[in-house]
């Protein structure tokens, strides 16, 4: 009895274990990140535009004898970065939301990854460190010149590299001329293992400033448009035609007046013809309707 009392509460105890470990898993865990409804003292800002896009950022080569070496940095503002089949060498392990890529820029040939850094995400770092799943942060940030809109920060936390904790800092910065959600952001710099990057658009300005996605107009709009830019051709075209040719002034202006005075009445004739096909009826010149 004595055994099993034993073994009972080494059972417990090890489940205790168990749960604690996974209570402050779940603290740890990043809390989920809508980033169409993002709050920074409250503006609301929507940059889910960026979210189906890796965007990619090139570094200068510099001089390495016997070659350039260039840093390039790979990242999605919205969740970890989408590793296409076959190019896992030349990304981060899945869960990486901004990589560092490293490549060797040779005389001749393409540029060739030597290692890669998870700045930010819940990836391991190339030295095997776990890094450390921490949710992004949004701040205000400073106010810069000629800028109607302040700036905010986007802050992407990833693991330790070297001893050194990494992390990413997106500087967003609207721009109602730049609407290409392909537009991607710009490096700043790199230094003491935080990626500084600045990103001009449009989506990063409040929604209540952002101009509604073409995707919305409905098709009946598209329509009414169409309709109203050729009767605009239409009407200009004509008087000067009129104007010109002869020397029209006030409503002869308007081309074909002759047939636009007689419309009104075309459309009733149309209108009593559908009318009568409809309910049987007919008239004959006498004013005489059968039934």
């Amino acid at each position: 009895m004595t055994r099993i009392h034993a073994r009972l509460a080494a059972t417990a105890l090890a489940t205790l274990g168990v749960l604690a470990a996974l209570a402050a898993a779940q603290a740890d865990a990043p809390a989920p990140f809508a980033c169409d409804n993002i709050n920074v003292e409250g503006r609301v800002y929507n940059i889910s535009a960026f979210k189906p896009t890796t965007f990619t950022i090139k570094g200068e080569p510099r001089d390495e004898h016997p070659s350039k070496i260039r840093v390039d940095y790979q990242l999605n503002p919205c969740q970890a970065i989408v590793v296409p089949e076959g190019e896992e060498t030349s990304h981060c392990k899945a869960g990486a939301w901004v990589c560092q890529d490293t490549k060797q820029v040779p005389a001749e040939g393409d540029p060739k990854t030597i290692f890669l850094r998870a700045i930010a995400g819940s990836a391991p770092a190339s030295d095997n460190s776990p890094a450390r799943e921490v949710a992004p942060s949004v701040a205000q940030a400073d106010k810069l010149e000629d800028i109607k809109e302040v700036p905010w920060n986007l802050t992407l936390k990833g693991g330790v590299i070297d001893g050194q904790d990494q992390s990413a800092v997106i500087t967003f910065i609207c721009d109602m001329a730049i609407t290409d959600e392909k537009a991607g952001p710009a490096l700043t710099k790199y230094e003491n293992g935080v990626a500084y990057f600045s990103w001009k658009s449009s989506f990063a300005c409040p929604r209540e400033t952002q101009l509604p996605l073409a995707e919305g107009m409905s098709g009946f709009s598209v329509f009414l448009i169409v309709v109203s830019v050729f009767a605009g051709i239409y009407l200009v075209s004509g008087a000067f035609y009129n104007y010109k040719v002869y020397g029209s002034r006030g409503i002869d202006l308007i081309p074909h007046i002759d047939f636009w005075r007689e419309f009104p009445a075309l459309v009733v004739d149309v209108v009593r013809h559908v009318w009568d096909s409809v309910t049987g009826r007919t008239s004959s010149g006498r004013g005489y309707v059968s039934v």
